[in-house]
């Protein structure tokens, strides 16, 4: 995997690319991951902010977004324009709040073109 940093409708960060590395400037489609778990109060919290962004702060990317749908079991949906990122949090609230904000440690990013190869 290699660190690439992207760009998008809602903003920039900097993420691992899973499979070949794509070329400088390159415009892909792509999946992207917040792999593993996260915890409720330290990497997810209520946001107040409604509208939907991805910036980094203090070496983490972080997402801005409207809750979908949360599972008993953490799963959370989250709406970032047209895309769901999903997320698994650990110690979520009963009440889940409709926007949060995730300062992923690490995220993703997965060429939807090759996945569907």
């Amino acid at each position: 995997m290699s660190t690439v940093t992207f760009e998008s409708p809602h903003g920039w960060g900097t993420a691992q690319w899973v499979g070949l590395r794509p070329e400088e400037g390159a415009r892909r489609q792509v999946e992207l991951a917040i792999p593993g778990v996260l915890t409720w109060g330290y990497e997810v919290a209520g946001s107040r902010e409604e509208d939907e962004a991805i910036f980094e702060e203090e070496g983490r990317v972080c997402l801005v977004g409207r809750v979908r749908w949360s599972g008993e079991d953490g799963v959370t949906a989250l709406q970032l324009g047209s895309d769901l990122v999903l997320v698994a949090i650990a110690n979520p609230p009963v009440l889940m709040p409709t926007h949060l904000v995730i300062r992923a440690p690490r995220l993703q990013l997965f060429d939807v073109i090759a996945c569907a190869a």
